[in-house]
């Protein structure tokens, strides 16, 4: 048995694909002590609005994380790190066709 596609739906099958894909923006910083200026090794997680992780980074041995998040969509950005207050940042939506966001996020330690 032969299968051939035609033109038509060959340009279907691209388009369902395309529209299936989310455009992702780069969401990326340091993430610091606020009072040392200190790179803090820890782990950044993304969050929805209702309270869903979507997924979550390292950060290097520079202070440095990057996460490529779904654009025309308010997220939180969370850590958690030994000897640090809980830290929980909300942000507004990034308008698709942006490609890059830049976040430092600064935790402050217990007894500061």
């Amino acid at each position: 048995m032969r299968i051939t596609f035609t033109t038509t739906a060959m340009f279907f099958l691209l388009f369902a694909a395309r529209a299936q894909q989310t455009e992702r923006v780069q969401v990326y910083g340091r993430v610091i002590d606020k009072v040392t200026r200190g790179a803090v090794y820890a782990t950044v997680e993304h969050y929805d609005t209702a309270g869903k992780r979507w997924s979550l980074t390292e950060v290097n041995s520079d202070g440095r994380y990057a996460l490529f998040l779904p654009c025309d969509a308010p997220f939180e950005l969370r850590i958690t790190e030994n000897g640090y207050r809980p830290f929980v940042l909300g942000f507004e939506a990034v308008p698709c066709g942006t490609t890059t966001f830049e976040a430092d996020l600064m935790l402050t330690p217990f007894g500061q």
